[in-house]
Formats: structure tokens, C-alpha cells, sequence
């Protein structure tokens, strides 16, 4: 990478919760944010060496692999694109992380070198504390009103979150009524409509990354 777009590039992936890397056609590492860095400093399932990346559990190796050749035949009649997404399990089986490869688009401005994709890495329980962070920060909610506001995005039903939570109904509906407020929605379903867009998903199959510089 050029001295300065280096250094603008890093900045930015800098800034996203989700784990990054630039690769070569190769699968060589050209860039890893510091995200991606410390998840690998936990020794649960991703490493990182100077010039690669590597997953501990065998059979993500080997979908690594095959997600690289699948990028490598993109557009051809035997490329699955589908193939690009898998899970990286972990040791002590907390939820898996979730890996996703994608070609890079308008790298000729030396943006990012040769590197010609982006790896991106998901670690759910990272995503989930960091929403619930968001939430409060955003609207002033509590801690319980956050958890309670996470919940109602996945589809926790009030009469569940209340057993789970070994609350009583009008304690929840106590919190949902200053949710409601706090967020400026008058129904359920803005509400959670409205906090379902800071749920940021991996890119989907059918867009490649691109960079503008």
C-alpha cells in the first residue's frame, strides 16, 4: 500500500467491530485490523502468522480453501459463491464465528496494494455486547431495557423474555413502555424495526467490498 491511502484504509477498517483482512489471490495476508488480531490472540479457533491466516478446526481450513477457489473462478460455470460463507467453530462451544470472503472491486487506485480480498470474521458474542452498547448510548437505556430491546429483535416473544428473565409481565411491559418512549416509537413493530438497523449483517452473496478511493 501507498504511505497515505495505507493509513486511511487502516483507519477505517480500523473502526468495525467485525474481524478484517486483506488477501492475495493466494490467501497471503496483506492487512488484519486489530479486531481480527485480538480475536486471534484468544487461541480459540483463528491464528494468525506473518504473511497468512489459518483456522484450528480442520474442516474450516479446508472451507477456507475452497472459498478462495470458488473467488479465484468467479463468474465461471462452476463457481458456488455459496461457498464463501462458513462457520469457524470454537473450543469451548460458545457460538462459532462466522466468516465471510468477498472480491474486492476498484483496487487498481493502490488502495490495498495487490490484495484482491476481503475477509471478514463475526464473532457473535462480540456483536451482541457491542449492539446492546450502541443501544444504551444511543437512546439512554438501561442495561435492561438494552437486553430487553436485543430480545425483541430476535423474536423473543414479552411472555418469553419475561420467563427467561424471571420477570414478572408488567416489570417487562414497564421496560417496553420506556423503550417505546426513549426511541420515539408508537408500536411494537417500529420499535423493532427501528433497532433492527443497527444490526449490521455480512455482506451479502451477490455484492462484492468495494473500496473508492
Amino acid at each position: 500500500m501507498t504511505g497515505r491511502n495505507s493509513g486511511v484504509l487502516e483507519n477505517a477498517l480500523g473502526w468495525f467491530a467485525d474481524g478484517i483482512a486483506l488477501l492475495r489471490a493466494d490467501g497471503s495476508l496483506v492487512y488484519a485490523n486489530e479486531t481480527l488480531r485480538a480475536f486471534a490472540e484468544r487461541g480459540d479457533g483463528i491464528r494468525i502468522f506473518a504473511r497468512s491466516i489459518e483456522f484450528a478446526p480442520p474442516d474450516s481450513q479446508k472451507r477456507l480453501d475452497a472459498a478462495l477457489d470458488a473467488l479465484a473462478r468467479l463468474g465461471g460455470p462452476f463457481c458456488d459463491i455459496y461457498t464463501t460463507d462458513f462457520p469457524v467453530p470454537r473450543k469451548d462451544g460458545t457460538p462459532a464465528y462466522i466468516v465471510s470472503l468477498r472480491p474486492l472491486v476498484g483496487v487498481g487506485s493502490h488502495i490495498a496494494e495487490d490484495a484482491v480480498i476481503i475477509l471478514l470474521v463475526r464473532d457473535p458474542l462480540s456483536v451482541i455486547t457491542a449492539t446492546r452498547r450502541i443501544l444504551q448510548e444511543l437512546y439512554g437505556l438501561t442495561k435492561a431495557e438494552a437486553h430487553l430491546a436485543q430480545s425483541l429483535c430476535t423474536g423473543t416473544t414479552i411472555v418469553a423474555y419475561a420467563r427467561e428473565r424471571k420477570l414478572s409481565i408488567n416489570t417487562v411491559y414497564t421496560h417496553l413502555k420506556r423503550l417505546r418512549e426513549k426511541t420515539g416509537c408508537k408500536s411494537l413493530g417500529e420499535l423493532v424495526r427501528k433497532l433492527s438497523e443497527l444490526n449490521s449483517p455480512l455482506l451479502t452473496n451477490n455484492h462484492p467490498y468495494q473500496l473508492v478511493d
